[in-house]
């Protein structure tokens, strides 16, 4: 069976969609992911003005509320659900402190434009009726994007499933999700940087019929007084967490395996690790050492 593929530009990302061509009903099936992928993206992008998420950040502090279908409120409870469980600290509305960052991880904001940037951070401040969903304060804005992504993906999984594919791939940024194998039998395989001394290495892992995210990126770190530390800020301070510098799980879906990673990496290191270790899913993360923990970390 030959493989079909199409990359797609979603999120401000590339999606790529590899599937067998099963019938020759590839091109029809590759539509279908093509619009599933718009009709997400027109509703929840941040980028786009007349989605949900723009719609809410034009009207923060207005009083007016942005109406919510069910596929939205489950969003919003799944992302109130990651809220609660990483003591606050995962916060859809921090992206305005995570703008005034450079590449190297150095805050370009004074002490007083953080202060008054601060005041604009809270995931409790957006309240959600039976009307929908409002901002309290003006100037308030929620970016959604990241995980909207792996939802994105795993709807195209399933209508990719519905219409008996056996074969396909579909990956955005960090996350990945799968349906079988590759068309020739072969594994589907994802590349992952790890730290090899001063440097990095890849390795591949096995992929097949799974959900697949990373949470945390190596090659932008930043270090301080020696020590390295991750992108993921504090909605407290504004400051980096001394947390995982990576996390990377494995589980039945990209949802999951996202959730788990995203959690992981704002905990401490030690409890970031024992957690990963309770929930039972292959799973890899780099500390603040450059160690690597997990099943799935390269055995030297």
């Amino acid at each position: 069976m030959k493989k079909i593929e199409v990359r797609v530009q979603a999120f401000g990302k590339s999606c790529r969609i590899v599937l067998g061509n099963n019938g020759d009903t590839g091109v029809d099936l590759l539509e279908l992911c093509r619009d599933e992928l718009t009709r997400l993206e027109e509703k929840f992008s941040t980028y786009l003005p007349g989605s949900i998420t723009s719609e809410i950040n034009q009207n923060s502090g207005t009083g007016s509320y942005v109406p919510l279908d069910a596929e939205a409120r489950s969003l919003f409870h799944y992302i109130d659900a990651l809220w609660d469980e990483t003591t606050h600290l995962f916060d859809p509305t921090i992206q305005i402190i995570s703008d005034s960052y450079d590449k190297s991880g150095k805050l370009l904001a004074s002490h007083d434009q953080l202060e008054n940037m601060l005041k604009l951070i809270g995931w409790r401040n957006l309240d959600i009726t039976a009307q929908g969903a409002h901002l309290a304060n003006a100037g308030m804005s929620i970016d959604l994007n990241s995980c909207v992504r792996p939802y994105a993906l795993d709807s195209l999984r399933k209508i990719l499933l519905k219409h008996h594919v056996t074969n396909a791939m579909i990956e955005m940024d960090q996350d990945v999700a799968t349906i079988g194998k590759q068309p020739d039998g072969a594994n589907w395989l994802v590349g992952v940087r790890v730290p090899k001394g001063s440097r990095a290495a890849i390795i591949r892992l096995k992929l097949n019929h799974k959900g697949f995210a990373l949470r945390g990126d190596l090659e932008r770190t930043t270090v301080r007084d020696g020590e390295h530390f991750g992108r993921a800020l504090s909605p407290i301070d504004g400051q980096a967490i001394a947390g995982l510098l990576s996390v990377l799980v494995i589980a039945d879906n990209c949802l999951t395996a996202c959730s788990a990673a995203s959690i992981a990496r704002l905990k401490t290191e030690a409890t970031g690790i024992k957690w990963l270790q309770d929930l039972g899913l292959p799973w890899m993360a780099v500390d603040r050492q450059l160690n690597c923990h997990g099943p799935l970390a390269p055995q030297h």
